[in-house]
């Protein structure tokens, strides 16, 4: 992450799909320490919503558009614009743009202008795609695809995903006071000796 920037990715998406969103969110989260900018998780109630998605997209090192049955209009359309814009200005920052699984056949009546030129992530195919999310998140990292085996990335990332779920729902314990911050602090120490004796 670069200096100045805040987030990874950018999940720029139409309200009728945020909850298909929040699902990705969360994955990319857990599975792949990826830090995710999602309006439900960042935007302060009573603050402007419209400045405060604009000051993410210009923290964010990509922006993942997210399209569904829908052609994006209003502000969905309009964050798309910035986000080319931004493209247009700044050769690193990507826009993936991203197919979910009730997205039509004809990508013609939802891929905006220029956003059908680039390499999509096509969960179309179902939710659990692992091609597709290994894709978004090379987009995210800004590598190459690669060549790709659905047992290779399950087992690199097995781990990781094991201690990144064990943590949260640590953190999550600790939050509604399950357990006290003396054990929480023992228990996250264990996690993480254990994930290293695993990695080396």
């Amino acid at each position: 992450m670069s200096t100045g920037q805040q987030y990874d990715v950018f999940l720029s998406h139409a309200h009728e799909d945020r909850e298909w969103v929040e699902a990705l969110a969360q994955r990319l989260t857990d599975e792949r320490g990826i830090n995710v900018w999602l309006d439900r998780w960042v935007l302060v109630p009573g603050q402007s919503w419209q400045q405060g998605m604009a000051k993410g997209l210009g923290e964010a090192g990509t922006c993942a558009v997210c399209l569904g049955e829908k052609t994006p209009t209003g502000w969905f359309g309009q964050e798309i614009e910035q986000a080319l814009n931004m493209q247009a200005h700044q050769p690193t920052f990507r826009v993936i743009p991203v197919l979910l699984p009730d997205a039509a056949e004809d990508l013609t009546e939802i891929i905006p202008p220029f956003l059908d030129l680039r390499t999509w992530a096509d969960f179309r195919k179902g939710a659990d795609s692992e091609y597709a999310f290994h894709v978004l998140v090379q987009g995210i990292k800004g590598e190459p695809v690669g060549r790709w085996s659905p047992a290779a990335s399950v087992t690199a990332d097995s781990n990781y995903a094991i201690a990144a779920r064990k943590l949260r729902e640590l953190r999550d314990l600790t939050r509604i006071g399950g357990v006290t911050e003396v054990v929480a602090t023992e228990f996250q120490q264990k996690i993480l000796s254990r994930w290293f004796e695993e990695e080396n």
